[in-house]
């Protein structure tokens, strides 16, 4: 078997396609509620977190082209004796990829949260019964 040849989309493509994901999301969310699947079985979960998925790929490769981007500029300031230094754009080149890492890191706790809401439903604003 070969690896699957990768894909690349522009930002305006990726924006469609999470569009259409979500549209259609929402569309088969209320079907399935509605029809009474059983919460293992529905599709619409899945698609969402599709749409999630692919947009917050693409806001992590925008900060780091972002970083990739200051870093070349300081590089090409480096010999030019401009006033303001190459030190200053490597800081937010690296402030860039601090706040990236921040994002996964985001990321990966509310993907936690949503496996705890799936496990346990009924936990969540009921309170104490007493």
């Amino acid at each position: 078997m070969t690896a699957p040849a990768s894909l690349r989309l522009s930002a305006a493509e990726v924006g469609r396609l999470a569009s259409l994901l979500t549209g259609a999301h929402l569309t088969l969310d209320l079907d399935e509620i509605q029809r009474g699947v059983p919460a293992g079985q529905r599709l619409a979960p899945r698609l969402h977190g599709t749409s999630v998925l692919l947009l917050r790929r693409q806001h992590q490769a925008e900060v780091e082209q972002a970083a990739a981007d200051l870093e070349a500029f300081a590089d090409r300031r480096e010999h030019g004796g401009y006033l303001l230094g190459p030190d200053r754009f490597r800081e937010l080149a690296e402030r860039c990829r601090a706040w990236r890492a921040d994002l996964v890191e985001l990321a990966e706790r509310e993907r936690g949260w949503a496996c705890c809401e799936r496990t346990h439903p009924a936990g969540r604003g009921q309170g104490v019964q007493r």
